[in-house]
């Protein structure tokens, strides 16, 4: 190539350099995204399940709508005996309810009764006046201990009569109740 009848030289560095720098950002990149995609992925999960695209984790535990005191309580039952009251965790005192995980459940007959309790629960106070009675001390889980009241009456002691729970006096050292 010529200039003014002159030949330019061809420069070799030229392009290492670009590379250079190329990888310079590329080591300073690389790393960011490995960081942004997982957050750009949470972020993305958390507007689809505001949107109600996708269902929250535990979203298919029965919930049923009441009222304590002219305002409308949420009681979400996990089992028979124990739930979430306006979202705080709670245990009914001095009774058991099967249970319904695999891990927990001793026998088949047991998983069955779990989901009837846990629906005969939700049934009963579903649109009723919920209240706490009394309040016990906090279980090993961090659940508040408590009876409860639905339009003045005992629901632990509606489901024992319904044959959906059994009286378990834990504190007392009693065995958990055979379900099987």
């Amino acid at each position: 190539m010529t200039k003014h009848g002159k030949v330019l030289p061809f420069r070799r560095h030229g392009a290492k350099r670009t590379a250079r720098r190329r990888w310079r950002w590329g080591r300073i990149l690389f790393p960011l995204t490995r960081l942004l995609a997982p957050a750009a992925i949470v972020g993305l999960l958390l507007i689809a399940v505001s949107l109600g695209m996708v269902d929250e984790p535990g979203s298919n535990i029965p919930e049923s709508e009441g009222k304590a005191n002219d305002h409308a309580v949420r009681v979400t039952w996990v089992d028979g005996d124990s739930g979430r009251l306006d979202g705080q965790e709670f245990r009914l005192h001095g009774v058991d309810a099967p249970e319904g995980s695999p891990q927990r459940a001793k026998c088949p007959r047991e998983r069955e009764l779990s989901s009837d309790a846990r629906e005969a629960a939700r049934n009963l106070t579903e649109g009723g006046s919920v209240r706490i009675s009394r309040r016990y001390e906090q279980d090993e889980y961090g659940r508040e201990i408590v009876d409860l009241v639905v339009d003045g009456m005992d629901v632990a002691s509606q489901l024992v009569a319904a044959g959906k729970l059994k009286r378990w006096n834990f504190d007392g050292g009693e065995r958990k109740p055979d379900w099987c």
